[in-house]
């Protein structure tokens, strides 16, 4: 399939409900803590993998990811990624602030997977807050979206969950 970066767009913003719960605690795998959730479009037409990596040594080193997996096709892509800082580089400053790496249609019909294209962002500050971000800039829908994402609800300054 030839894809539009319009494509891309409404396939990361396209309302989703979560077909395999994340589980209750990451697992630990070396340094990070890891875990996986399994998504499908509401209608049914679209399935996507998300997950979350977080270092345990460094916390602001994090990863939160989704997938689309196309029926059509064999390989899988990655459409949106929410990082935490992990260390500036020359060739990587973006590694120094809070940041999301963004598939584009002309990479992925030239059929590199990976998600070149990077913005640094102030939408999250840690790990929790990025979770949120996440879950909202991909559209996850659930009655009680604490029952898959434990505190993702804010409280503001009063106490009220928003």
């Amino acid at each position: 399939m030839i894809y539009t970066d319009d494509d891309l767009a409404k396939l990361i913003a396209c309302p989703k409900w979560v077909t395999v719960a994340p589980k209750k605690e990451p697992r630990i795998q070396g340094q990070m803590l890891r875990n996986d959730m399994e998504l499908e479009s509401l209608d049914g037409k679209y399935s996507f993998r998300a997950y979350t990596r977080q270092s345990r040594q460094f916390l602001e080193n994090f990863s939160i990811g989704m997938e689309y997996q196309p029926k059509e096709e064999p390989a899988s892509f990655c459409l949106i990624r929410c990082n935490g800082t992990h260390g500036g580089h020359k060739l990587h400053p973006h590694h120094l602030t809070f940041h999301i790496h963004r598939s584009k249609a002309e990479d992925v019909n030239a059929g590199l997977r990976v998600e070149r294209h990077i913005e640094a962002t102030g939408g999250y500050a840690a790990f929790r807050d990025a979770l949120r971000y996440f879950v909202m800039a991909v559209n996850i829908q659930a009655a009680d979206l604490s029952q898959y994402f434990p505190g993702i609800a804010q409280e503001d300054l009063f106490g009220k969950e928003n």
